[in-house]
């Protein structure tokens, strides 16, 4: 009997060193020449950032040695070359379920803190080593960790604070003028955000309704006055001298790792984007009360901001300063909020009112952070999210030609609606929208993963349809879930801005959002062996491959003619993106080596069997 070898010396799975420059020039030529020449947007929560076991606290951190191996990554084999994180804020929880998108837009969550950063003379090691070694939970966020009053990430920062305070040292004398300089720069918003966090220990509770009348009313001048609230200010300070402290140096820890975070991506090339929030949390309205509606919300439950007012307008100017320091590039949620700002009164569950204000709003905005860039400001660089229902806000007019408010403004749209006359390159290009000004991607942080919702063959239909035309693919080949989604990862490679949520770029499982269980909302975590899943995915046909997607966008626009020398290294990049990896070939050579030994097992028993077999006795022929 032959055995058969079942490895192979052809695999070479991911780039060889000397493949990875060509590999880069290839993809780089190859997207320009179809048009994607722009942003390459990697949408990635940074709680759900891998974490090694050496500095894993459940809680993803850009800063994270790990986490920055992951954006060499992503650069070299997606090439992004920004980034887009959820909300940085403190974010709101009810139970165990931790929502970014109802956290605070001034200030900064504690999530943020890299605390293998701090100054080894403040750190209590007890805590830091207890919180990295009973957190052996790699596959999903652990907000409890970090987040919690009472967890060791806080005794952790509790305590650096205490040493700190100490100012025994030239580098802690050194660290106290640096908070002291970020709280005279923030203080407008600093100051009363840490009085709040003094109030809220005093009363046990946030609920401003169950203070005293003066100290829920402290920033409201019509009934304290700014002496009598200085007055009050100074008491709160000396009932407890800590709370306020403390709260202003987990800020300017926040606010340090963020500005370190973005100087580490910018080094690589990559930009970081911040998100907006449309929202605002209610220590925020406490802090300027004249800038809201009293007696209103807008749609999720949120405060509506009265941007009819000197003190509302003063207040988004403030908030878009602070997101133009803190980030390269501003992706403004619900953008059409402030276009059509919708209202719900007190006691109504539906919107009452919407009061139109065109760009007015926008114009602040926009104003405000061309201030803070000068020179760097690019208006491609904020980004808008204008998709909203047809009664609050319609990008169009009857025939289909776009509103003039959004035609020089980067609009973000998703091809989970694909349509023939809409989210598409094919449809925008038919349109003459201006490819500066749209980014365009296959899903993001609020719709399902693409093998999800398109698992059923009825889901996928109608889109399979229009992709076949755009792409001149046979519709019976991306019938297949997989064929599909790589003519779905292939069609926004034509834009010139283009994004992908990490979940469908690494193939991970499960939902990010809107989870049967809730508890796993906003959890999904990716593994620190993510490079070993990425590979085995496309060696299932399976994940982003970036050469596949370039390879369709070139036979679309006809440039494996034009460009041929080109085209043919993209297929020979996309095969070997393909290939095996290490670890399914030592599955397959196990898997092998484990059969072959079975077969020689069995085969020799059976020989044995018949040696040792005693034959009966047949008579001899007379």
């Amino acid at each position: 009997m032959k055995i058969r070898p079942v490895y192979a010396t052809t695999f070479k799975r991911r780039l060889k060193p000397g493949e990875e420059a060509d590999y880069t020039l290839v993809l780089n030529r190859g997207k320009a020449l179809t048009g994607n020449s722009g942003k390459s947007i990697l949408i990635i929560p940074s709680p759900s950032l891998p974490q090694d076991k050496s500095c894993n606290t459940g809680v993803g951190n850009i800063l994270d040695k790990t986490s920055l191996d992951f954006f060499d990554f992503a650069k070299k084999y997606w090439g992004i070359n920004c980034i887009q994180d959820l909300p940085n804020g403190n974010f709101a929880h009810s139970g165990e379920i931790w929502k970014p998108y109802s956290g605070t837009s001034f200030d900064l969550g504690s999530q943020l803190i890299n605390l293998k950063l701090l100054p080894k003379e403040l750190v209590n090691d007890k805590y830091l080593n207890r919180l990295i070694q009973d957190n052996i939970n790699f596959d999903k966020v652990v907000y409890e960790n970090v987040l919690n009053k009472d967890s060791d990430a806080e005794n952790i920062l509790k305590d650096a604070y205490k040493n700190l305070l100490k100012a025994d040292t030239d580098s802690k004398k050194s660290m106290l003028k640096e908070i002291e300089a970020f709280e005279s720069e923030n203080k407008s918003w600093l100051e009363p955000k840490s009085i709040f966090k003094s109030l809220e220990k005093k009363y046990n509770t946030s609920n401003i309704e169950k203070w005293s009348k003066v100290d829920k009313n402290l920033y409201n001048t019509d009934i304290v006055s700014i002496e009598n609230r200085e007055q009050r200010i100074a008491e709160i300070k000396k009932e407890n001298p800590f709370e306020a402290g403390y709260y202003k140096f987990k800020q300017f820890l926040a606010d340090k790792h963020l500005r370190l975070a973005k100087e580490e991506l910018n080094k690589k090339g990559i930009e970081l984007s911040g998100d907006f929030l449309s929202g605002n949390s209610h220590d925020e309205v406490w802090m300027r009360p004249k800038a809201f509606i009293q007696n209103a919300g807008m749609y999720w439950g949120f405060p509506a901001l009265d941007l009819d007012s000197k003190e509302g307008q003063d207040f988004l100017k403030e908030k878009a300063r602070l997101y133009a320091k803190r980030y390269d590039n501003i992706r403004i949620d619900a953008a059409w909020t402030y276009v059509n700002q919708p209202l719900k009164y007190n006691g109504s569950s539906v919107v009452n009112q919407r009061k139109y204000y065109g760009d007015k709003i926008l114009k602040i905005i926009e104003s405000e952070i061309q201030a803070v860039k000068g020179e760097n400001y690019k208006p491609e660089n904020i980004m808008y999210e204008f998709i909203a229902n047809s009664e609050d806000f319609n990008a169009y007019d009857s025939n289909r030609k776009l509103n003039p408010i959004l035609e020089k403004r980067n609009k973000i749209y998703c091809s989970n609606n694909l349509s023939p006359h809409q989210s598409s390159t094919t449809a925008f290009r038919e349109m003459n929208w201006n490819p500066d000004f749209y980014v365009l991607g296959t899903t993001n942080h609020d719709q399902m993963p693409m093998k999800l919702k398109y698992a059923a063959p009825g889901s996928r239909e109608a889109q399979a349809n229009i992709l076949s035309e755009i792409l001149n693919i046979p519709k019976e080949k991306i019938s297949d879930l997989k064929e599909f989604i790589k003519a779905k990862f292939a069609e926004p490679m034509r834009a010139k801005n283009n994004m992908i949520f990490f979940l469908d770029a690494l193939n991970l499982d499960g939902m990010y959002k809107d989870n049967p269980n809730p508890q796993k909302d906003y959890r999904t975590k990716i593994p620190v062996n993510y490079q070993d899943k990425y590979f085995e995915s496309l060696a299932q046909g399976e994940g982003y491959n970036p050469m596949d997607a370039l390879e369709k966008a070139f036979r679309a626009e006809g440039l494996d003619k034009k460009e041929p020398e080109l085209y043919k290294k993209i297929v020979k990049y996309k095969r070997i993106l393909e290939q095996p990896c290490d670890t399914v070939l030592k599955s397959r050579i196990i898997k092998g080596v484990a059969a072959a030994i079975a077969v020689c097992l069995v085969t020799f028993a059976a020989v044995k069997y018949h040696t040792n077999k005693k034959e009966p006795a047949v008579s001899q022929p007379a």
